[in-house]
């Protein structure tokens, strides 16, 4: 294939099927995940690719929401997988090296970071956040890499509840299909569950 083709193709580096896939995931998948993943190109007994295309990556979450979350609603099955990507990630040697920092640190600082974690995991995306108050910030993703924002979701819940955050609202604002906008809210005590536009009780 023409290195300018390989050049802009959307790819998610092995670090983040690692986290996700490997780590956080391995002793949920079923047999039957274990084979449909296969069939789309991750072979878990196998070593892991250098990169997966973007399109396999949204394959591979669709599989795994349903394989993994069954009982769930679609909105909870994706938030649910973006919570695990993040606990995933903070096994991998870069997640334990940048989370350790940037949690000591409390939310704000560590949602500063979170562009350059998105970024470190694929070739492609952006993410912008914008303070709007001590415990409150809008965040833009470039490609949120999943079908719908919940994943997204999950995740930046999940990078707040590590910085010691709690009563923790993550909202999406606007999604066009691949971009999104997030309203995020939180208390600094880490003491409720996470919610997607409402509060978990």
């Amino acid at each position: 294939m023409p290195s300018s083709v390989l050049a802009n193709e959307k790819l998610l580096f092995a670090q983040s099927v690692d986290a996700l896939f490997v780590r956080a995931l391995g002793p949920h998948l079923t047999r039957e995940g274990r084979r449909r993943l296969r069939e789309l190109g991750l072979d878990l007994n196998e070593p892991l690719r250098p990169a997966y295309a973007l399109e396999q990556w949204k394959a591979f979450l669709r599989v795994a929401a349903s394989d993994v979350f069954p009982a769930a609603s679609p909105r909870e099955a994706w938030f649910n997988l973006g919570e695990r990507y993040l606990q995933g990630y903070r096994q991998t040697a870069q997640g334990r090296a940048s989370m350790a920092f940037v949690t000591r640190l409390g939310p704000r600082p560590t949602l500063e970071r979170v562009p350059h974690n998105v970024r470190a995991g694929n070739n492609f995306n952006e993410v912008r956040v914008e303070e709007l108050g001590t415990h409150a910030a809008t965040l833009w993703m470039k490609d949120v890499t999943a079908d719908n924002p919940f994943f997204a979701c999950g995740f930046l819940s999940e990078t707040l509840r590590s910085a010691g955050a709690g009563d923790i609202l993550v909202d999406p604002v606007a999604f066009d299909g691949t971009a999104a906008t997030f309203r995020l809210s939180w208390t600094h005590a880490a003491t409720r569950a996470v919610a997607v536009g409402l509060t978990r009780r």
